[in-house]
C-alpha cells in the first residue's frame, strides 16, 4: 500500500477534523498536508491579488504548479493528505460544462495520472450536516469561502460532488467511502485506522 493517506471530500464534509483526530491519536507518526504534496504557495498568493488573473495567465499558471508539486515530491514517511486540490479544481470545471475548459481539464486530468500512489479515503455527509457545520464556521468568525458557499445551492453542489467522487474513484479505484452522517467523528476515526489499507505501512 502507499505511505500517502489521502482524504477528499467537498466542503463541510469532515475530512480536516478526521485528519486532526488522526494525529491526534497517533501521534508523531504523520505529517499533515493540505492540498498539494509539496509547498505550493499558489492559491493563497492568487487569492490575495486584488484581481483575479486571467485565464490566459492563470492556466499555464497552475499547469506549471501541478507539475511541480508532482516532480518534487520525495517520499518522506507517513503523510495524511487533506485533499489534492486539483481534483477539486477539476470538479468544478467539469461541472460548468464550459466548451472553453476543455483543453485545460484534459491535461489537468493526464497530469493527475502522474500524481504517486496513495491510500485514498472519500469522506462525505449529508447537506443538511454541511449547513450546520457552515452555520457554525460562520458563528466562530472564520472565512467563508467562495467554494464554501456552493452549499448554499443544493443542486449545482450535488452535481459537484459526485463529479469530485468519481475522480477520486477513477485515479484512486481502492478508496473507501465513510459517510460520517450518522457517525461521530470518533468512530470515524476508529473506522479509518481500522482499515487495513490505512495500517499496512504503519
Amino acid at each position: 500500500m502507499s505511505k500517502i493517506k489521502l482524504f477528499s471530500g467537498m466542503d463541510f464534509s469532515g475530512k480536516t477534523t478526521i485528519i486532526e483526530g488522526i494525529n491526534n491519536r497517533i501521534p508523531n507518526k504523520f505529517k499533515i498536508k493540505k492540498k498539494f504534496l509539496t509547498p505550493i504557495k499558489l492559491i493563497e498568493t492568487v487569492r490575495k491579488r486584488k484581481e483575479w488573473l486571467s485565464p490566459e495567465e492563470w492556466k499555464p499558471l497552475l499547469q506549471e504548479n501541478i507539475k511541480k508539486d508532482i516532480e518534487d515530491y520525495r517520499e518522506d514517511g507517513l503523510i495524511l493528505l487533506d485533499s489534492l486540490w486539483v481534483i477539486k479544481y477539476l470538479a468544478g470545471k467539469i461541472e460548468k460544462d464550459n466548451k472553453e475548459d476543455e483543453e485545460e481539464i484534459f491535461i489537468l486530468k493526464d497530469l493527475l495520472r502522474n500524481y504517486p500512489s496513495m491510500d485514498s479515503f472519500y469522506i462525505t455527509t449529508s447537506i443538511d450536516e454541511r449547513v450546520k457545520r457552515l452555520q457554525e464556521r460562520t458563528k466562530l468568525g472564520n472565512e467563508i469561502t467562495g467554494s464554501d458557499k456552493l452549499i448554499m445551492d443544493e443542486d449545482r453542489f450535488k452535481r459537484t460532488e459526485q463529479i469530485y467522487k468519481n475522480l477520486v474513484l477513477e485515479y484512486f479505484p481502492n478508496t473507501k467511502i465513510v459517510d460520517t452522517t450518522e457517525i461521530s467523528i470518533e468512530e470515524t476515526i476508529n473506522l479509518i485506522i481500522e482499515d487495513e489499507n490505512f495500517t499496512q505501512d504503519m
